[in-house]
């Protein structure tokens, strides 16, 4: 890998005296491919006739050659791991690169056209410096040409490096770009640039195989349709005649200096409109009411639509007759296209003839008769307004009222009458109901109502033979339950009877009463309402398996004392009783060490439904105190507690050890934080009424000191400072809770592995 700094103001242009190719390629293109009718288009060609190297760099040289510029680049065959696209050296703007980062040619002579490739490959975003990509917007590297001797750019092309991670723009890739008319100058200078950059360490890229290629001006393009011929030497531009073809046809350009020709066609083809459909909904029953819609594609667009009178925007037509019409449609190049809808009209449906009989005796023996003219058969008729059909037009057996005759036809054509049946004088008791007696209170009742006959009205009841109560309104009070005859006379003494029941509903039985259990859940039994129960709790915390159940099971969420309501509304009912839940007993006591000579009170867990104590010692109270004489150390005793109440026991042990209180310290601790013996610390106390440990070195200076036998020493001083390793001796002085002195010294030894 070589770093080659340049400040190189003309070098040795590569491939300025090369061959030139006997060559040409010329394209044909248009500014539409598909045209509308009546429509045009404008032809282009861009042509390259034999040309010649103007400048080119590989740099397998090992350094820029033919370059005006100021930069540090990096010259090698596989910069950031990525060979180029010929495996051969390029050139690499890495960490040594600063903004504004620029390769530029010497003037070169482009006068005759040409065009600018090269090779190039962005760095990835976000990988190591020299191999960090671009990824703002800004950061991409652009191609431009001067022709006042770099006193200003003109931009040919940039490339975005969109986002810094796009796959094309990180891999080498070729690119090539027709030198624009106002860079065809003798002095035309190129560049790449990067004019924003993060900072030397960001935004690499890489650049090779450059080749701008000048054309030699002697090919003339002709188009063979009409002739036309560019100026000698100009190989891009348009046609100044556009062409209108009346179909699909081909344009011929041709492009030869009298020894080499090239050709190329393109095809222009003609969109037409066209109608491409036309939906038709017919007009129904006699009624203008059809309408069309058509719609249409090709062409020049801008359609309007007529079906013989004036042209509207839109393919829509409504309120139409039966008739066949011709849509027309028109495009806004004058184009057209026409199509024929047919609407097929149904004939209007009526009711004629329509008579009726009336009933006669109080009988339901009414008629209705009519015919119907029009319409399409087959026909439904009905006398409720179309909530059932029949497909006979005579009707029998009607009671009296008025009908809503229908008609309609089997395409939904449809007639409207009605007419009316008058009754018959014989009255009719036209509904009765009753209520109920609930619980014994004589709350029946019977309601009636009567038609037909000659008001007014006289309504009688009686209970076997028993007259009950008359009245002119047909309803009735106070009734107990049993069977009842109705009648009812008109004013001229004609008579319909039914026969009504009141029924009865007896009152509830609950046989409830106070209950106090032992679990939480009570089922409820013996209850009995025939008109709905509805059970509740002065609590939340009652639950009820049914609350509208007769024997629900009742459930609560704790212990406790619950009052508990029966209700049945309807017959005024209510009955409440207590319900106690006792909780099981419950307790606890807690096992634990003692030092000899010590008193310890040890208690039991208490609950409020615990009712006794009893202690193995015999004592009755919910704690005791328990001591060790010296002459017993290093012994366990047990010590059982039992709580009761109703509901049984709850008994639990408690385990005292007793012992003669002690230290003992390590003779050796290695602090690395392994998690094995990593301090100087007590290895068993208990029992330690008061404690001070003093840490000292070889020279009798405290390093540290403690005051708490739960103390931890990791090898450090007073300040925080890793003590050397080596040998340290210890203090230690306490006091048990029993009142004995300990006393302890000894060394330590600290090693740091």
């Amino acid at each position: 890998m070589k770093l080659n700094s340049l400040l190189v103001s003309l070098a040795l242009l590569i491939g300025t005296s090369q061959s030139i190719y006997a060559q040409c390629t010329v394209v044909a293109s248009a500014q539409n491919t598909v045209i509308p009718c009546n429509g045009s288009t404008v032809l282009s060609v861009n042509g390259s006739g034999t040309s010649q190297v103007a400048f080119g760099e590989t740099f397998n040289s090992g350094q820029p050659i033919g370059w005006q510029f100021s930069q540090v680049v990096t010259i090698a065959n596989n910069t950031c791991g990525v060979p180029s696209l010929d495996g051969t050296d390029f050139m690499w703007m890495g960490n040594q690169s600063v903004a504004p980062r620029e390769m530029t040619t010497i003037p070169l002579d482009v006068s005759s056209g040409g065009q600018v490739c090269f090779d190039m490959r962005y760095a990835i975003q976000a990988q190591a410096s020299p191999c960090e990509g671009p990824d703002l917007a800004s950061e991409g590297v652009y191609v431009q040409y001067s022709t006042d001797a770099g006193l200003s750019w003109t931009t040919m092309n940039y490339w975005s490096p969109l986002g810094g991670y796009d796959p094309l723009m990180t891999s080498w890739q070729n690119y090539c770009l027709p030198i624009p008319a106002a860079a065809q100058t003798t002095s035309t200078q190129f560049r790449w640039t990067q004019l924003a950059v993060s900072g030397a360490p960001y935004d690499h890229w890489g650049l090779d195989n450059i080749m701008i290629t000048a054309t030699v001006p002697n090919y003339t393009i002709t188009w063979l349709h009409d002739n036309y011929s560019y100026p000698a030497g100009v190989y891009t531009g348009n046609n100044p005649t556009p062409v209108s073809p009346t179909g699909t046809t081909s344009y011929i350009v041709m492009m030869t200096d009298s020894i080499s020709t090239c050709y190329d066609t393109i095809s222009i083809s003609v969109s037409y409109p066209q109608i491409d459909s036309v939906t038709t909904i017919n007009p129904t029953c006699g009624s203008i009411n059809g309408s069309l819609t058509a719609t249409s594609s090709g062409g020049a667009g801008g359609y309007t639509y007529s079906i013989g009178a004036a042209f509207q925007p839109n393919g829509n037509f409504t309120n139409l007759d039966t008739a066949a019409y011709t849509v027309i449609m028109v495009d806004q190049n004058n184009c057209s296209d026409t199509m024929i809808a047919i609407l097929d009209g149904v004939d209007s449906l009526q009711i004629t003839n329509l008579t009726s009989v009336t009933t006669t005796c109080g009988l339901d023996n009414g008629t209705i008769d009519f015919d119907v003219a029009g319409g399409t058969p087959n026909f439904q008729y009905s006398i409720d307004n179309g909530v059932t059909f029949s497909a006979a037009n005579n009707f029998i057996n009607l009671a009296p009222g008025v009908y809503p005759i229908y008609v309609e036809d089997q395409n939904g054509c449809f007639d409207t009458e009605s007419i009316e049946i008058f009754p018959s004088t014989n009255p009719n008791i036209d509904n009765v109901s009753s209520t109920l007696e609930f619980c014994s209170l004589s709350d029946g009742g019977v309601t009636s109502s009567t038609s037909l006959g000659v008001t007014p009205y006289s309504f009688v009841l009686y209970q076997g033979p028993t007259l009950v109560s008359f009245n002119a309104t047909g309803t009735f009070t106070g009734l107990q339950s049993g069977d009842y005859s109705l009648l009812v006379v008109d004013e001229i003494g004609c008579v319909d009877s039914v026969l009504v029941t009141v029924d009865s509903i007896p009152a509830p039985i609950a046989p409830l009463q106070d209950t106090v259990l032992c679990n939480l859940t009570l089922q409820v039994n013996g209850v009995l309402s025939y008109t709905g129960t509805n059970w509740t709790s002065d609590s939340p915390l009652i639950n009820f398996s049914n609350a509208a159940g007769q024997n629900p099971t009742i459930v609560a969420d704790t212990a406790g004392i619950y009052s508990i309501t029966l209700t049945d509304s309807v017959c005024n009912f209510t009955e409440t009783f207590e319900l106690t839940f006792v909780a099981d007993p419950y307790t606890k006591v807690l096992d634990t060490t003692l030092c000899v000579g010590e008193t310890l009170t040890i208690a039991a867990i208490l609950q409020p439904q615990n009712m006794d104590y009893v202690w193995s010692t015999g004592e009755t109270t919910t704690s005791i105190s328990v001591s060790a004489l010296a002459s017993a150390p290093d012994s366990l005793y047990e010590y059982i507690v039992t709580a009761s109440n109703m509901c049984g026991v709850s008994i639990d042990t408690a385990s005292i050890e007793f012992y003669f209180c002690d230290l003992e310290l390590p003779n050796v601790f290695t602090p690395n934080n392994d998690g094995n013996n990593d301090f100087f610390q007590l290895l068993f106390f208990g029992g330690i009424k008061t404690f001070n440990c003093t840490i000292l070195n070889r020279w009798g200076q405290v390093v540290r000191e403690y005051d708490n036998p739960a103390f931890m020493w990791d090898g450090k001083d007073e300040a925080g400072d890793d003590v050397l390793e080596g040998v340290y001796f210890y203090i230690v002085k306490a006091v048990s809770n029993g009142g004995n002195e300990i006393m302890k010294h000894g060394n330590v030894t600290l090693v740091r592995p």
